[in-house]
């Protein structure tokens, strides 16, 4: 039996060793990776047949051909792409109609209801305070008495003032004959303010009616008549600071009673309106 003796290197291999080749001229030969002093584990690198068994696809891409669409396949691409905005039900839109109207007619509502309170005129009010009869006709001359009448006006209105014009016509009346004409004043009334005027008329031509003779030579009051006076008055209304809101005309019938024309007392009874025009 032959008997094998070791090699002086260690190595038990049978095998003869690799020839080893000289590297080609023009390469250098690749150093080896020092090992960083730092890494306690050695990396596990796989085994040839594990990097044998595995796959790996290469996916090439076909020749790509770019072209430009058409202008409504832009147009229908764009929609696809862009989120699509969703469309309100038509029920909505006409509730929010609906309910923007309502909001509108209160808000005009309140505006107008608020202007009528604070800027809507009101007619100013008028009383008869007393008849006096001027030169009086006597017993042996008839004559056409004059007539002078106060009048206290009072204006209702809060936040407007009232200018009266001097066109203003006054006619006092017995029954249906007129006895006496006249002019209104101009007078300048401030807010919920009372102003006394005082209107002189003029006796008109003929005859005065038996009633009204009567009572102006009754000196001790018991010839009670009935007369009435008519005015229309154009008036200008002013707001604060003065600024003109308007003009407007007003009527005014007052029907009183006078103890006596001659005795030139108060009145007794009397009924007044006034209204704009």
């Amino acid at each position: 039996m032959e008997e094998r003796v070791p090699n002086e290197s260690g190595d038990q291999s049978d095998e003869p060793p690799l020839p080893t080749r000289s590297p080609p001229s023009g390469c250098d030969l690749i150093p080896k990776p020092r090992p960083f002093p730092s890494r306690k584990k050695s990396v596990k690198l796989p085994s040839p047949e594990a990097i044998e068994s595995e796959t790996y696809i290469i996916q090439i891409p076909k020749d790509q051909i770019f072209s430009t669409p058409s202008p409504e396949t832009a147009i229908i691409a764009e929609r696809h792409r862009l989120p699509q905005k969703k469309e309100r039900p038509c029920c909505n839109r006409w509730l929010c109609i609906i309910v923007a109207l309502i909001l509108l007619a209160l808000v005009i509502g309140i505006i107008v209801w608020t202007f009528h309170i604070l800027f809507t005129p009101k007619a100013p009010l008028f009383t008869v305070v007393n008849v006096i009869v001027k030169n009086p006709p006597s017993t042996h001359k008839k004559t056409h008495p004059g007539y002078q009448i106060t009048l206290e006006t009072e204006n209702p209105n809060g936040r407007l003032s009232i200018s009266y014009g001097n066109k203003g016509d006054a006619t006092l009346l017995y029954k249906n004959d007129k006895i006496g004409t006249g002019k209104f004043p101009e007078v300048d009334q401030d807010a919920g303010s009372s102003e006394s005027i005082e209107l002189a008329l003029t006796g008109s031509n003929g005859p005065l009616p038996d009633d009204v003779e009567t009572s102006v030579q009754d000196k001790k009051g018991k010839k009670h008549v009935s007369l009435s006076i008519e005015m229309d008055v154009p008036i200008t209304m002013r707001g604060l600071g003065g600024v003109k809101l308007g003009s407007k005309e007003i009527n005014v019938v007052c029907a009183f009673k006078v103890s006596s024309l001659g005795a030139g007392k108060e009145v007794v009874s009397q009924k007044c309106q006034s209204k704009f025009k």
